[in-house]
């Protein structure tokens, strides 16, 4: 049987700190522990990453990234509404592919794991998705309201529906997706 390369047991701790985490907590994931679960050795982890931190900050980085890449995908979907809508379709894609991985940046966003040269790192990511949220704003006759707002409102709710039903382990209906989306478009437009 082949060696696993480096990126295949990057992989497999990864997946061993989003389950660990997400059935126990930031606090509660020890080294030991998510080596047992990635079925290698302490010494293995501390190969890949210097201590906890930094194994929970590249670990939290490479699921936002792919979060991130997930999302913005609607860039091109057509109309304003088919933009947001987009979006909201792809990160419910992503949770259903990946609930923990979702559940992790949760946690690890509220935990505030990152260093602030990290949160500079994926300010942009915040950013891009901003952009596309005015330019959306942009195209359609919208009520004026600040970009903040506008993304609190256009996000937000997806955000809580997903959280909602990660936490209780089973996906949202489709049709509860859809009329939170209606009402959600319906309440930004002029």
């Amino acid at each position: 049987m082949p060696r696993p390369t480096k990126e295949q047991v990057f992989d497999q701790i990864k997946d061993a700190v989003v389950a660990v985490v997400a059935a126990k907590g930031i606090g509660a994931a020890s080294v030991g522990e998510i080596a047992k679960a990635a079925k290698v050795s302490p010494g293995t982890i501390y190969l890949h990453f210097e201590n906890k931190d930094d194994m929970l900050q590249q670990v939290y980085l490479r699921i936002k990234y792919e979060f991130h890449a997930t999302l913005m995908t609607a860039a091109d979907a057509g109309t304003a509404q088919e933009v947001i809508r987009q979006m909201w379709m792809n990160l419910f894609d992503f949770l259903h592919r990946r609930p923990n991985d979702f559940l992790y940046l949760e946690y690890a966003g509220a935990a505030q794991v990152l260093t602030d040269e990290q949160r500079t790192e994926v300010a942009p990511l915040q950013a891009e998705v901003n952009a596309l949220v005015q330019t959306t704003l942009d195209r359609a006759s919208m009520a004026s309201v600040s970009l903040d707002v506008a993304v609190n409102l256009l996000i937000g709710p997806a955000m809580h529906l997903a959280r909602k039903a990660v936490l209780s382990g089973a996906v949202p209906e489709q049709a509860e997706i859809d009329q939170t989306f209606t009402r959600v478009w319906a309440s930004l437009r002029m």
